[in-house]
């Protein structure tokens, strides 16, 4: 990022100086921090090496190094003493700042970036830092005043250097490396996800998102496979009671460290020990065993990481899960086996027993093609016991009167399964959550057909072991995936009825709310990430209101080329809605609040008249099927026709 770039954000951001220190490293040692905030380091002499998230930045006489909160900061290969300071600071851009440099500060974050550069002219920083540290030390409040107005001429020193070096070595901020690093650095203590965001200074949603797409996992998934792995090692190389053990990995509670770790190998601490020292002792070095360690082997892979522990080399996790998965499946099959040849009947499907009569009615849909993202699938009788990878499926079978064997969860949901559905569901097991589904959970349940989105690509084959799998695209539209829902369980007339029904309650609402609002425009707004998300008619909500509903649009929505785009607060009034549905959840519910608590919220118009409507944000966007929508529709007329 250019010093041209950076300088609109130093301009305006609300600075805190959180500490300054000096100290020296000697040859032969070396120093490694984790940066708790935004740092500048300026080495005044000396000569080694002076690493930022592992990139390497040779130090010989003077350096000044900068690096983001999150950040690891090593000195090593210390030739001569060096002697360094450090500048902790925080930054923050106001709510109210305008909205490109809200986007700025999100996007091109000054504060996050690492760079390095020799100052052709050292004196003016050292003069400038030493004096800083000088006034710290003093822990007077006119003093500590005074160092938050020296760090501005640090700043501009440090700037027109870098300017005129022109080859400052810049680093890609990489939050998702922070993370991992951390982990495996400090997997035996207690980290959640908010916490570990914080400390690489990334959105717990994000982080999520940019660990899953790196990885394959998310962070706490991977932190456990990381316990689970060095677990493993000290089972099979220590004498060490599986207390210790479980203690030395994080957990305090040998029993949930004992379920745990079955889950993820098939087996508790003791039998696993006992049964691979065995196998050790019994299998020939050529065979295949489960308790063999493999080779470690480097490779540039960025979806791939392996782990050391005293220098032996430990399995990748995945290939053991999914060599779990594999025996699983084979001890199923093998007794599915044996119950067909014994004459058993297959388990009938929990809530989806019929009378005969109707079971026959049904199977005369049948032989059907079902079209999905992965080809074509023949289903010559009606699945019995069907997985869904995604609750919005479980409203699409439960509109029909159906209801799966099994369903994950929304992440982060308290409920297993949405609050309308209570009542209606019977013994649905959980399968994991929408972003990790758990295989092994998958495949007790022992269904017949699985249908997963174009999410869980990167499990699809696994799935299609277990059973017949088709993956439909997560946002298509809901009355296109009901029709094909309405093929799977031989009810086609039934969903085209709950189609045809949505169609003309929402064509009795259309003019009735054209008459009511007269003109006045709709927005349906998101606050998360400090910004506000302002979704569009591209959206599969929006398309609800302005579609369905044909509530009018403002302007500047209406013409979006995405599904939505973000505005600051400040910049809130020039969406220009009449009305605003405010969603919200408990994850950004303080942030909502914060925004409602500005003078700028306050002063906008929809909000003196009483036009801002809170909504959830789980029922509008996370449950995408017939059911829930019909709620939505329901609470905005209700809402905007007052008839409660």
């Amino acid at each position: 990022m250019s010093v041209h770039h950076q300088m609109p954000l130093w301009n305006h951001a609300s600075i805190r100086v959180l500490d300054i220190r000096r100290s020296a490293v000697l040859p032969g040692d070396s120093v490694r921090l984790r940066l708790p905030a935004s740092t500048f380091l300026y080495a005044a002499s000396g000569r080694g090496q002076i690493h930022i998230d592992g990139a390497a930045h040779a130090s010989d006489g003077c350096y000044i190094c900068h690096a983001g909160k999150g950040a690891s900061l090593d000195i090593v290969r210390v030739a001569e003493a060096i002697d360094y300071f450090l500048i902790f600071y925080k930054a923050v851009m106001p709510h109210s700042s305008r909205r490109e440099l809200l986007e700025l500060y999100r996007d091109r974050n000054a504060f996050q970036a690492g760079y390095g550069f020799a100052p052709a002219d050292p004196l003016p920083l050292y003069t400038r830092i030493e004096q800083m540290h000088r006034q710290w030390l003093q822990n007077d409040p006119l003093e500590k005043f005074h160092v938050r107005a020296l760090l501005h001429q640090f700043v501009y020193e440090v700037m027109k250097q870098r300017q005129l070096a022109g080859s400052a070595e810049t680093l890609r901020i990489d939050p998702v490396g922070r993370a991992i690093r951390h982990i495996e650095e400090h997997y035996a203590e207690p980290l959640s996800l908010h916490a570990l965001a914080e400390l690489v200074n990334c959105g717990p949603r994000q982080l999520q998102r940019r660990f899953k797409e790196r990885c394959g996992i998310g962070p706490i998934e991977y932190l456990i496979r990381v316990r689970m792995n060095h677990a493993q090692a000290m089972l099979l190389h220590t004498a060490g009671a599986v207390k210790d053990i479980a203690e030395a990995v994080g957990y305090d509670d040998l029993y949930y460290f004992s379920r745990a770790f079955k889950k993820h190998f098939g087996a508790s601490p003791m039998h696993f020990r006992r049964d691979r020292r065995i196998s050790s002792s019994s299998v020939s070095p050529s065979s295949i065993g489960l308790g063999r360690v493999l080779p470690y082997s480097v490779v540039d892979d960025e979806n791939h990481y392996q782990l050391t522990d005293g220098g032996a080399s430990l399995m990748h996790t995945r290939t053991r899960s999914m060599l779990a998965v594999h025996i699983l499946l084979i001890v199923m099959l093998l007794m599915g086996a044996c119950s067909a040849g014994s004459g058993g009947n297959p388990a009938a499907s929990p809530g989806t027993s019929a009378a005969p009569g109707a079971a026959q009615t049904a199977q005369q849909a049948f032989p059907v093609t079902i079209k999905h993202v992965k080809g074509e699938h023949t289903l010559e009788q009606k699945p019995q016991r069907i997985a869904v990878l995604d609750v919005q499926y479980v409203d699409q079978l439960v509109a029909l009167n159906e209801q799966p064997a099994g369903s994950v969860k929304a992440a982060g949901a308290a409920a297993d399964f949405p609050e309308y559905l209570a009542g209606k569901l019977k013994d649905v097991k959980v399968l994991g959550t929408y972003e990790q589904p758990n295989l092994e959970a998958i495949l007790e349940i022992n269904p017949d057909f699985i249908i997963c989105t174009e999410f869980h690509e990167n499990i699809y084959e696994s799935l299609s072991k277990i059973a017949p799998t088709v993956m439909f695209k997560r946002n298509d539209d809901w009355r296109d995936t009901l029709l094909t829902f309405g093929q799977i369980t031989g009810k086609e007339k039934e969903a085209e009825q709950t189609v045809q029904a949505y169609k003309e309650k929402t064509a009795r609402l259309v003019a009735d709310l054209a008459a009511k609002l007269d003109g006045q425009t709709v927005a349906l707004i998101r606050p998360r990430d400090d910004m506000i998300r302002v979704h569009t008619p591209g959206h599969r909500t929006g398309a609800i209101l302005y579609k369905d509903l044909g509530l009018k649009a403002p302007q500047q929505v209406a013409e979006a080329n995405d599904t939505s785009y973000h505005v600051s607060l400040e910049a809130l009034a020039d969406v220009g809605a009449d009305h605003y549905f405010l969603l919200t959840d408990d994850m950004f519910k303080g942030l909502v609040e914060e925004f409602q608590s500005t003078t700028t919220w306050k002063s906008l118009e929809p909000v003196k008249n009483n036009r801002v409507y809170t909504v959830d944000t789980t029922m509008w966007i996370g449950y995408y099927g017939p059911m829930a929508i019909n709620l939505v529709v329901d609470q905005i007329a209700d809402t905007l026709l007052g008839t409660h």
